[in-house]
């Protein structure tokens, strides 16, 4: 078994490249990974559909999400090793194949349990896509390019949450369901063909590292496990039910296994947690998994709220979602020679804390029309996204050595995956609770979601706090 040092030397297997290759490369990446972003915002807003589609109740037909989010934690511990043994680009496209295959069985599902079954094969190919797209973007643009080429790519990746409640709102209301899954075979298909073209492959190696099998039988079910967990807290029984507290204390307990097991194994680990006891690298860890809390819990609580209280459709919910993509989009793309002066802290912090502007007025939101205001303010947060994503991606891997860059993506991606969930169970948990003690009106109604709303205030502000923490040395980045 060879040491990842030397092994991942040879994963720095593409040099460098010219501007004009980067911005193919961007674009190769981007759109394959639009696919997996569109999906997830189109899946979740025909969640409601498919329940009625197959006759089941919405916690049963929950696990089309549920599982597709299982197998995407599974997955992942496994990147970094693929991305070390058969390449970036191997990965990338086998991850894409993956998916394709997925989505095409969703699409030709008879019942529920295939389409969950077929979910989760889907979502093992949506496991390993930002892995390895993190890699070979990293490795393209080498550290002094990789600000730009995150806010690049972020820029591409806005289509998702832009036009995906849209999408989704159109597909369900003028075609089959079924195109909630097929609408992904051209981005697919179109990102391989690009990723064929534009993409180098690996150079032969003589090191190969062994796959860390004691390592993966520990961390993935610890994974999944608190996952599973999480997805089963409700709003009425919380963590006190047998299928909440039973596999998250076995997860906690076999992740602390792994972690012992991986302080020993060293550099030989699946994951190798002493990358944690790089300052840069655990504070943006940190901010990953509250970022759980404000941006993948906007995502439940906004279009909820603009549905729930506001009584509008699923495309008119879409229609009020842009302004958040386009502030976004208007950041990277007009902010981008202004924040080349900015240190990366100093664009998370500003980012965070536009988020909270941006999320205030909603604390305060009630029955009345509000909407303009409420546009304003989702521009706002859209900003602060635009301005705080990318430089979080970027910053996790930036001060690691160019040969721990893939152990590195992995270890992040894993926090990313766990994060996201755990962020929006808890803000779930806090809307069904203010739900329920509400009074049964519109007005009530809206007050629960105010409550949720100054919960995912106060998770906003936090990751302001703990971004001063990042290490001084980031320099003004390209970004």
């Amino acid at each position: 078994m060879t040491s990842p040092t030397r092994s991942l030397t040879t994963q720095a297997e593409t040099p460098e490249v010219s501007d004009q290759r980067l911005n193919f490369t961007i674009v190769a990446l981007g759109i394959g990974a639009i696919a997996s972003i569109l999906d997830s915002t189109i899946v979740n807003v025909g969640v409601d559909r498919l329940s009625r589609v197959f006759g089941e109740s919405l916690t049963a037909t929950q696990w089309v999400v549920t599982g597709f989010l299982l197998a995407m934690t599974a997955i992942v511990p496994l990147s970094g090793w693929m991305i070390d043994r058969i390449g970036g680009r191997a990965t990338w496209m086998c991850a894409l194949s993956v998916f394709l295959g997925g989505s095409i069985m969703c699409g030709l599902a008879w019942d529920l349990p295939s389409l969950v079954g077929f979910r989760v094969l889907q979502g093992l190919g949506a496991g390993l896509i930002i892995p390895a797209l993190m890699t070979l973007l990293t490795q393209a643009a080498g550290q002094k390019r990789l600000m730009t080429a995150m806010g690049s790519f972020s820029l591409l990746v806005q289509v998702g949450p832009i036009l995906g409640p849209i999408v989704g709102g159109a597909l369900l209301q003028g075609a089959n369901w079924r195109w909630l899954f097929l609408v992904n075979i051209p981005f697919c298909v179109t990102g391989l063909i690009l990723a064929r073209i534009v993409l180098p492959p690996k150079r032969p190696s003589a090191h190969k590292r062994s796959l860390d099998g004691i390592g993966l039988a520990l961390l993935t079910p610890a994974l999944v496990g608190v996952i599973y967990a999480l997805s089963n807290v409700t709003g009425t029984t919380g963590l006190d039910a047998t299928d909440v507290w039973a596999p998250l204390v076995s997860g906690l307990a076999l992740l602390v296994a792994f972690v012992a097991w991986s302080l020993r194994d060293g550099a030989k680990a699946l994951l190798d947690v002493r990358l944690f006891a790089d300052r840069g690298f655990a504070v943006t860890s940190g901010l990953s998994i509250l970022s759980g809390f404000t941006m993948f819990g906007g995502m439940l609580l906004l279009p909820l709220y603009f549905q729930q209280v506001r009584g509008a459709s699923v495309i008119d919910t879409g229609l009020f979602l842009v302004p958040q993509g386009v502030g976004a989009a208007v950041l990277i793309i007009c902010g981008k020679k202004a924040l080349q002066r900015v240190t990366a802290r100093t664009k998370i912090v500003c980012g965070f804390a536009l988020m909270a502007l941006g999320t205030l007025p909603f604390a305060f939101a009630t029955t009345r029309d509000m909407t303009w205001l409420l546009i304003v303010a989702l521009t706002v947060r859209g900003l602060g996204i635009g301005a705080s994503t990318s430089s979080i991606n970027a910053s996790a891997v930036a001060g690691l050595p160019k040969d721990e860059i893939a152990r590195g993506t992995t270890a992040f991606n894993v926090v990313q995956r766990v994060g996201s969930p755990f962020g929006t169970t808890v803000i779930a948990v806090i809307l069904a609770r203010a739900t329920a003690d509400a009074a049964h009106t519109s007005a009530g109604l809206a007050t629960a979601f105010a409550t949720a709303f100054w919960w995912s205030l106060g998770f906003t502000v936090l990751p302001v706090a703990l971004a001063l923490l990042l290490p001084t040395r980031s320099k003004p980045d390209n970004g």
